[in-house]
Parts: structure tokens; C-alpha cells; sequence
């Protein structure tokens, strides 16, 4: 132990940039809390991680501005909004967003943003059981409806499983990390969320799949990853085939409608919207606009006051009605081409941080077939989908740097040995 000597100062140490990205991320997680706060204290906190170093900031920008297409699109289609103000407000608000994102993967590693997550998500789900609120048969913690709660508790349940296998945290968040895994399962079940508990599953497999790889061999690894691609193949097909009819008889076999509360309504106003517009759509945020006669029907056909929040229940047809089919690919790209990504990369480098990544995106994914979570301004799973893209994109751009450095090592080392070149 280094004695510090009579007269020598001892400075603390703080990460400015984890305090920033810690107080940005828990305004969104706990705005059921906050209200308006929520949004101011994430603007703050964002603007001042982006200020406290800009340098850095812009150069993650340029480096990762494929990502900022899509908020770009949303502000153009301003020019066709039927309501264009809100438009341009919502867009440059999604912007903002987004570029934190961007930021905060120039500055925090993956393990720290899991750990970061794992206490603001704790936070919430202790103040969830503590000072929580019933809501008829579900419980629905802070939070303001039964999905809303279904939907955190999802994921820190991802996060709990990954941190308790994260070996280089504290002893105490492990702990934690384990007892909030143990716990998650029972908070679901008090949320009633046929739909979250099917989704969770899953996708804890996937992150306990992919730590467990880190004692395969490179043959293996690619062995299980083919393997679970074909997996994943059959599984998009069948629910793609049959995923109505299982879905309903679950839903049915659990009490709940079968035809997810009128979602199919819904989706069949966004189609005939889409067909009408399926290239530009409305504009970003220009359907659920007070005044507008569409969607004032649908919210006096489910009894929902005119101008509260309300979506189509499908990431798909809702961001394609807004934002037509060149937004959905610019969508889809952030979320896909991450997921791909992010799998590829959790093979080759199998870690709690990693495995957590690719987790959350396959559960975005899967939510988003009956769920609108991204992208939409100060949206914490809107920002992780961005982040993941970079992470991944990040890691494997680094995996290719490190091969070509060992095939010119190899391709060197001959001629060391014969003495042509210097060592």
C-alpha cells in the first residue's frame, strides 16, 4: 500500500462523463417520476457531456453520422408535414437525442454504460415496489400503465442476468444484480404482460448463450452461431406464418383479448394511410395531432382523450405512416443491421457488456411487432438501439484492425528469421 506522504495532496478522481451519462439516462428511465423535469434534466445533462468535451464529440458525430440520416429525414419531412411545426419541433428534439447517443459512445465503454444501466433500472424497480400503485388486477409500480411497467421490469431483467455475470463489478452489484434477476420474474407476472414475459425468455437465453461461448473454440462458436441463426430463421418464419393464431391463443389462454385490444383496427387504418403515401408518409409526428379528423376517430373508438399519447401498436406501420418507407429503412438499418452486428461481435468477444447489447436489441426487435419504443425524442430505448450500432460497428472494426495486424506480423516474421529485415 503507497503511504502518502506529510504535505502531498490527494486528489478524487471523478468521471465527469459517467455522472453526465448516469443522470441523462435515469431522467428518461424514471420521467414517470420527473414529469416535465425529465426532459430538461436530460437536455442539461446531455448538452453539458457534449460541451465538456467537443473535440471529441464532433468527431463521433462525423464518424457515426449514417446514424443521423434518420432524425435528418424527419426534419425533411417537414416539407410535406401536414403539420409542419410539429415536425420541426419533434425532429430537432429526436435529433438531439441522437446525437447524445452518438456522444456517449465516444466516451463510455460498454461496461460501464451495463453498470450505469443496472442502477438506474434498480432504482426504478425499488421505487416500483416501495411506493407503487395497483391498477385494478396489475401492478403498475411508478409508471403510468401496466405495459409501461411490464416493459422496464423486461429489461432489467436482461441487465440484472448480465451483470451477475459481470466478474469485475463490485461484489455488492452482483448481489444485487442476482436478487433483481430472481425478482423480475414475479414483478412480470404481477404486471400481467402475457406479452413481455413470452419476449423475455428468449432473449435471456441469448445473453446466457453467448457468455457461455467464451470457453468454445472458434470452430464451435461458429458451429452455435450457425445454429442459432438457422433457429432464429424458423422462428421468424413460423411467426411470420403463424405468430397471429399463437398469439391469440396465448392471449386467450391468459385472459386477455385475442385480438390485442383492437390493435387490428388500428393496423388497418396505418395500411390504408401507408398505401396512400408509402414512400414520404405524413411527416414525422403529423398523425396523432389534435384536430386531426383520423385521429380523433380512433381516439373516441378507444375511448382515449383526444391529444393523449397513443400509437398503432406496431413500430412498422406506425413509422410508416409518418415517415413512409424511407424512414422504415433507415429504421430498419439502426435496427437490424445492429442486432446483426452486435451478434456477430458478442461471439467473437463473448462478455457480460456485449452479451447485455445483443439481448436488449433481439427484445427491441421482438416489441416491435405489437409496441412503437423507437424512435421517437428523449426515448432511452431509442438511444440504445443507436448505441448498439456503434458498439458493434466499433468492436468489429477493431476485430478486422487486429487480424490484418497478425497477418502482416506472419507475413513479416519469415524474413526476421532469415535475417533480411531488422527486428
Amino acid at each position: 500500500m503507497m503511504m502518502r506522504q506529510p504535505g502531498q495532496r490527494h486528489y478524487l478522481t471523478v468521471n465527469f462523463a459517467a455522472v453526465l451519462t448516469f443522470l441523462a439516462l435515469a431522467a428518461l428511465v424514471l420521467n414517470a417520476m420527473l414529469g416535465s423535469m425529465a426532459a430538461l434534466v436530460f437536455m442539461v445533462c446531455g448538452g453539458l457531456l457534449i460541451l465538456t468535451n467537443i473535440p471529441q464529440s464532433l468527431d463521433s458525430v462525423m464518424r457515426w453520422w449514417i446514424v443521423l440520416l434518420l432524425p435528418a429525414y424527419c426534419l425533411l419531412s417537414a416539407l410535406w408535414s401536414q403539420y409542419p411545426d410539429n415536425t420541426l419541433r419533434y425532429g430537432l428534439q429526436l435529433t438531439f437525442t441522437l446525437v447524445v447517443a452518438v456522444v456517449i459512445t465516444g466516451r463510455m465503454s460498454t461496461t460501464t454504460l451495463m453498470r450505469g444501466l443496472f442502477v438506474v433500472y434498480a432504482i426504478g424497480v425499488v421505487f416500483s415496489v416501495v411506493i407503487g400503485r395497483n391498477g385494478g388486477a396489475a401492478w403498475l409500480g411508478i409508471f403510468g400503465s401496466k405495459n409501461a411497467f411490464a416493459a422496464h421490469i423486461a429489461v432489467f431483467a436482461l441487465i440484472a442476468v448480465a451483470m451477475a455475470a459481470d466478474r469485475g463489478a463490485h461484489p455488492l452489484l452482483r448481489i444485487g444484480a442476482i436478487g433483481g434477476a430472481l425478482i423480475s420474474g414475479p414483478l412480470l407476472i404481477l404486471a400481467q404482460s402475457a406479452g413481455a414475459i413470452m419476449m423475455v425468455v428468449p432473449c435471456v437465453i441469448i445473453i446466457v448463450l453467448v457468455l457461455l461461448t467464451g470457453r468454445l473454440s472458434p470452430q464451435q462458436k461458429l458451429f452455435l452461431g450457425i445454429f442459432m441463426a438457422i433457429v432464429l430463421a424458423a422462428l421468424a418464419l413460423v411467426v411470420v406464418t403463424m405468430g397471429d393464431t399463437i398469439l391469440a391463443d396465448v392471449l386467450e389462454g391468459s385472459g386477455k383479448d385475442p385480438t390485442l385490444t383492437g390493435r387490428t383496427e388500428l393496423w388497418a387504418t396505418g395500411f390504408s394511410f401507408i398505401a396512400e403515401r408509402p414512400l414520404q408518409g405524413l411527416g414525422y409526428r403529423a398523425f396523432w395531432v389534435s384536430g386531426f379528423a383520423p385521429a380523433e376517430e380512433l381516439w373516441a373508438m378507444f375511448l382515449v382523450p383526444s391529444g393523449a399519447g397513443f400509437n398503432f401498436h406496431n413500430t412498422y406501420i406506425s413509422n410508416a405512416v409518418e415517415i413512409g418507407m424511407i424512414g422504415l429503412l433507415l429504421q430498419m438499418m439502426i435496427m437490424y443491421g445492429g442486432a446483426a452486428m452486435i451478434g456477430a461481435y458478442a461471439m467473437a468477444r463473448p462478455n457480460p457488456a456485449n452479451a447485455l447489447l445483443l439481448g436488449m436489441q433481439v427484445l427491441m426487435i421482438l416489441r416491435s411487432f405489437i409496441e412503437v419504443e423507437v424512435f421517437f425524442e428523449f426515448s432511452i430505448r431509442s438511444m440504445l438501439a443507436v448505441c448498439t450500432f456503434i458498439y458493434a460497428a466499433q468492436g468489429l472494426l477493431t476485430l478486422r484492425a487486429e487480424a490484418k495486424a497478425r497477418e502482416r506480423s506472419r507475413n513479416v516474421y519469415p524474413y526476421q528469421r532469415k535475417g533480411l529485415i531488422d527486428a
